[in-house]
């Protein structure tokens, strides 16, 4: 009895394959039934308390595009529908208790590769951080480029004046953008040969330009859109 009471007290932290079924049964409570199909959540968050996410910190990036992925598969062989390609995201919280895990499931807009005419995929809750500036005048192109993003706080101008401009949810980045679709490196834009191009760095839900996927580094244009998984923006280029 001692030793059952002590393995309860001093269990493993959560595990990725403990998220993953919750994730599974967030996906499979939340179901909406149409006339022809069963559309199922898109975006789903899970919340653990701080202590046990730090012990995840370090491969998040690769366990939210794995658990995405997993629910895609999930989704093909139940016959679910999903109005986008899943995007998961781990986040501490205080308020959640040691070894607990909360999941929020939630229905988000469509990705600009599969959207019909008319249909918004801008999340309400994207929040610009900061953008830094150039950490040295050597990097400044002698070209005047911008993306342009429009949230429910108004436009947001970004200046791309050096040669390398990262993009992504971590802190290191030249533009910080707090949106779960965004991954913590993301995308760059680099200034070369006369040329701004555009590079997805292995993000979650990809870089798309126009509505294709980003696999190489891509050539921007004036009046291009860039959609960093669904957040899209402006490129334009003086």
């Amino acid at each position: 009895m001692v030793e059952g009471s002590a393995k309860r007290l001093f269990r493993s932290p959560v595990t990725p394959a403990e998220i993953t079924r919750r994730l599974e049964r967030a996906m499979e409570s939340q179901q909406t039934i149409t006339v022809d199909r069963v559309i199922v959540p898109s975006f789903y968050r899970a919340f653990l308390n701080p202590e046990d996410f730090r012990t995840l910190e370090a491969v998040q990036d690769d366990l939210e595009r794995e658990m995405a992925n997993y629910l895609r598969d999930l989704a093909r062989e139940r016959n679910f529908t999903l109005l986008q390609h899943p995007v998961v995201d781990v986040a501490p919280d205080p308020a959640v208790g040691r070894r607990s895990i909360q999941v929020v499931a939630e229905m988000t807009g469509v990705h600009p590769g599969n959207a019909p005419a008319g249909a918004s995929t801008r999340v309400e809750s994207t929040q610009v951080i900061q953008s830094k500036a150039p950490s040295a005048p050597a990097r400044q192109t002698n070209q005047s480029a911008e993306l342009i993003m429009q949230t429910v706080n108004g436009t947001h101008t970004f200046p791309l004046d050096s040669n390398l401009v990262t993009i992504g949810r971590g802190l290191n980045n030249d533009i910080v953008l707090e949106d779960p679709r965004i991954s913590r490196q993301h995308a760059q834009v680099r200034y070369k040969s006369r040329r701004f191009l555009i590079a997805d760095q292995g993000s979650t839900n990809g870089t798309y330009v126009n509505g294709t996927p980003v696999t190489s580094e891509q050539v921007l244009r004036s009046g291009d859109i860039v959609s960093l998984g669904g957040l899209e923006m402006l490129f334009q280029q003086g």
